[in-house]
């Protein structure tokens, strides 16, 4: 007994084009991130034009991220022969732990231009990574892309091309993701944003408990023993770790003084605001966490090989 996925990764078709559930993820945790900036942005002391320019800049540098650390980590095999596909992402291959550099990557280009301290920055952005991760796991699970090991389970879940029921692994990592929601809004309030304990328990939080969920994956190749993304997991935990326990054993500072800008009594301009809208849409043509053409060639590898006596 299991649940066979049948769910087409189409959710429908507009003017010729598909739309998918993979890159929809994307859009509404990109939605969600968005929301979270208008919500912190007194806090932050920004302007409405602050915040979808700040939000212009995090979509492009977590798109960028992800498809890098892909390119380079996961398929380098592939792009090396067609280097030509490494700017087509809506033929798909994204890469998480490059989502989070690129949005590390995002929040030192934000901080320099609003001139805002990068950790409070970094402190704020956590509960609204966790939410987009969280939403991202559910993509991968739609996709079928994340793979867990053989298991005889009553909610083993039978993948599309794939033998057996395998653990849904990325559904175990996206109720991680947002389970860390409300840990991190308690930390925050214990600690507000500026202190670095938030980022500290989010680096610890996502990389920590998703090397012990990861255990349950089906890595297709390894390093040194393990999944090259557990190494990265447990980079994290550790510069987590490491980072709380500066941060708690520091006295707590002053209370900063947010800095007094001239309000921005102008409403923002259009063209930021369509720039910013067409950016968080445009995942919706990503179909998968994998490069589509890659995945087609080795499946077709794979059952020439089961063929061959």
């Amino acid at each position: 007994m299991g649940f066979v996925h049948s769910i087409d990764v189409v959710m429908f078709r507009v003017l010729g084009f598909d739309v998918y559930w993979y890159g929809f993820a994307y859009t509404f945790g990109f939605a969600g991130m968005v929301y979270w900036l208008r919500h912190e942005r007194d806090k932050l002391g920004w302007t409405p034009r602050q915040v979808i320019d700040t939000s212009i800049i995090f979509v492009i540098m977590i798109l960028a991220g992800g498809r890098i650390f892909e390119v380079i980590v996961y398929e380098w095999e592939w792009y090396r022969e067609h280097p030509e596909q490494i700017a087509m992402l809506w033929k798909g291959g994204m890469a998480t732990h490059g989502l989070l550099l690129g949005a590390v990557a995002g929040a030192l280009i934000a901080s320099l231009m609003t001139r805002t301290p990068l950790l409070r920055l970094l402190d704020s952005l956590t509960v609204a990574a966790a939410f987009v991760f969280g939403v991202g796991r559910i993509g991968n699970f739609i996709e079928g892309g994340v793979i867990g090991t053989v298991t005889d389970l009553w909610w083993g879940v039978k993948l599309p091309d794939v033998e057996g029921f395998r653990h849904p692994v990325s559904l175990y990592d996206g109720a991680k993701n947002f389970l860390l929601i409300p840990v991190l809004v308690a930390v925050l309030r214990r600690w507000p944003a500026g202190r670095g304990v938030a980022t500290a328990t989010f680096l610890i939080g996502y990389g920590g408990l998703r090397f012990v969920v990861d255990q349950f994956r089906d890595y297709e190749s390894t390093l040194w023993g393990i999944g090259p993304g557990q190494w990265f997991n447990l980079a994290m935990a550790a510069i987590g770790l490491v980072m709380l326990v500066a941060c708690l054993g520091l006295t707590a500072p002053a209370p900063s003084k947010l800095v007094v800008r001239a309000r921005d009594v102008s409403p923002p301009s259009w063209i930021r605001a369509v720039v910013l809208a067409l950016l968080v849409l445009f995942p919706l043509c990503i179909p998968t966490s994998w490069t589509g053409e890659y995945v087609k060639i080795k499946r077709q590898s794979s059952e020439v090989n089961q063929t061959q006596p």
